[in-house]
């Protein structure tokens, strides 16, 4: 049976699991996430916990420590709201290496969508994931994600730009 997930905000005193998580992620991370690097330290997940905090506060994201049901942090998942209309909402996340392949991020993308579309202005939310991060697509479309198109440069990698494919998910009311 997959472990029970829940998601909740990032505190200070995640400091320690979130830095241990990345540095023993690198090897699935570092391909996909420009933010990963050998030697990932606590200053920089304390800047980025206080950072998610903040937008949190401004009303800009919500971003959130995937925990299992002893509050292991197993990966994050965040959604960033849009700025102006014509924008979409957006969602990103990640899973510790140890934690992959048992449904984690399926299930923390679902909660996820399921707050974004508690609100009422929210009516599609944008997934995208570099075109070879085949695992990343593969959440996308288990979620019920629309593949769209693909399109050169939206992500940008340790390597340079890449081909990104674009994913939607609408309102469940609207959905035809």
């Amino acid at each position: 049976m997959p472990p029970a997930i829940q998601l909740r905000p990032f505190t200070l005193a995640d400091i320690p699991a979130f830095t241990a998580a990345v540095n023993a992620s690198l090897d699935t991370l570092r391909p996909w996430m420009v933010w990963a690097h050998p030697d990932y330290q606590p200053e920089e997940a304390a800047s980025w916990i206080a950072f998610t905090q903040q937008q949190r506060i401004k009303g800009e994201a919500e971003e959130f420590a995937i925990v299992d049901d002893r509050d292991r942090l197993l990966g994050g998942a965040g959604i960033r709201f849009a700025r102006e209309p014509g924008q979409l909402a957006a969602l990103g996340y990640w899973v510790r290496s140890d934690s992959q392949r048992q449904g984690v991020a399926s299930r923390a993308v679902a909660l996820l969508l399921a707050r974004g579309f508690a609100r009422p202005e929210i009516n599609a939310i944008e997934i995208l994931a570099a075109e070879e991060n085949h695992a990343s697509r593969a959440v996308a479309e288990r979620c019920g994600a629309r593949f769209l198109d693909m399109r050169y440069g939206l992500i940008v990698l340790e390597s340079g730009p890449v081909n990104t494919a674009i994913y939607h998910v609408q309102r469940p009311e609207t959905q035809a």
